[in-house]
């Protein structure tokens, strides 16, 4: 129940910037815990194949720790450029941006890495600071475009079912 009410009650976005911070950490930080159970499962079950209690525990915080560690400090450190300087800009996220390239380094310990995913992240959120001022979507989620078209305008099997089409065909 508690876990329902975080997730469709805390959001990033429900408040202007600079407002509202606790809500802002834990609306980012709930993607980097979920990301981080599904790739350290991952990684846990197919890549290491863990046994053990404690093994498993291990590679699952490899990844959840750091994920969510980063998703708070960029709401933390936006949140904070936007009361220091007094206004929303894109100056925030970039900063918010290289203090998770930070973390991201202390995690990884690999420079260039570090500085490819830094300029991944600075992109992805200046993207979508561009597409918070300015109303673009980058990736629009309109029924036309998520419409998925799975069956040929013709028929190609090599038996015909004998009882007709069905309803959905």
């Amino acid at each position: 129940m508690l876990i329902t009410y975080f997730w469709n009650n805390w959001r990033y976005s429900n408040a202007p910037e600079g407002q509202q911070p606790f809500e802002k950490v834990v609306g980012l930080s709930k993607y980097g815990f979920i990301t981080g159970l599904g790739v350290g499962a991952y990684d846990s079950v197919i890549l290491s194949q863990t046994a053990g209690f404690w093994n498993t525990v291990n590679c699952m915080s490899y990844w959840v720790v750091p994920l969510t560690a980063m998703c708070a400090t960029f709401a933390s450190v936006a949140y904070t450029t936007t009361k220091i300087r007094g206004k929303d800009g894109y100056f925030n996220y970039i900063l918010a941006s290289l203090a998770t390239g930070g973390i991201f380094y202390r995690w990884q310990k690999n420079g260039p890495l570090t500085h490819s995913w830094t300029i991944a992240i600075i992109a992805c959120a200046t993207m979508k600071k561009f597409s918070d001022l300015t109303g673009f979507e980058p990736l629009p989620l309109h029924p036309q475009v998520r419409e998925e078209y799975t069956s040929l305008p013709f028929d190609m099997t090599i038996i015909k079912d004998p009882r007709g089409p069905r309803p959905w065909e």
